[in-house]
């Protein structure tokens, strides 16, 4: 929900609210919370709230470093295999082209990570993939903010089949112009994005959040001190 911004940043959680939106108690989300928050993806503020975390620049652009270059390795030792089978590849970009005309970013991006999982996979690298994947959350926050402009989808699933046709062609040197092509625009959309939407990098302000805090207090006090009763005062819960 937050990766696909149906939770913008600044918007407050509350724990109550999220148990019951997903008919829980209160103990995992609390500890959902908790790990969010080592990801960066919520802020928790005791005596104000839990909110979500706003995006992190820094985060971005180290995740696209590491992604980039391990996935140029990546390419550049699939284009070196005699008689790679790129069939399931080949499916999948025929799927996300598919997919082009529909305003399914979830099931495109889908698509396109199963792209690069399958690259990594072939090489032998797929818990390189998966630490890659665990360290993109803020990357992928932008990327579904990128897919939904108008040509983006297209151009993904181009540079997607002429990434495949290098490889094909044995033709390292190119497989690497084109990844990295490829897996840069994210930061160029970055730079963009910053200038034009300045709120979404921005933290809010915490006296505002305050007056939303939950009945029990924040997330980190209810993990150190256990539920506090608190006074009457109207708050709001996350819809």
């Amino acid at each position: 929900m937050i990766v696909r911004f149906e939770l913008k940043p600044g918007e407050v959680l509350s724990e109550k609210t999220t148990a019951e939106l997903f008919r829980v108690s209160r103990t995992p989300v609390r500890e959902a919370l908790m790990r969010l928050a080592e990801h960066g993806m919520v802020t928790i503020a005791p005596q104000f709230g839990t909110f979500v975390a706003a995006i992190d620049p820094d985060e971005v652009r180290q995740a696209q470093f590491m992604r980039e270059h391990l996935e140029v390795a990546v390419a550049r030792r699939l284009s070196g295999v005699a008689d790679l089978d790129l069939t399931p590849a080949w499916e999948l970009v025929r799927r996300q082209r598919a997919m082009v005309p529909t305003t399914d970013v979830v099931g495109f991006t889908a698509l396109d990570d199963a792209m690069h999982a399958w690259l990594f996979d072939t090489a032998g690298m797929d818990r390189v993939w998966a630490a890659i994947h665990a360290k993109k959350a803020h990357l992928d926050r932008i990327r579904f903010l990128h897919v939904p402009e108008p040509g983006k989808s297209e151009e993904v699933a181009e540079q997607h089949t002429r990434i495949l046709e290098a490889i094909a062609a044995g033709d390292a040197d190119l497989t690497e112009r084109n990844v990295r092509e490829h897996v840069s625009g994210s930061l160029v959309y970055l730079e963009r994005l910053m200038v034009d939407r300045p709120e979404l990098f921005q933290r809010p302000k915490l006296s505002r959040v305050r007056a939303t805090a939950e009945e029990e207090g924040s997330s980190a006090d209810a993990v150190t001190r256990g539920p506090r009763r608190s006074g009457t005062g109207q708050r709001r819960h996350m819809t």
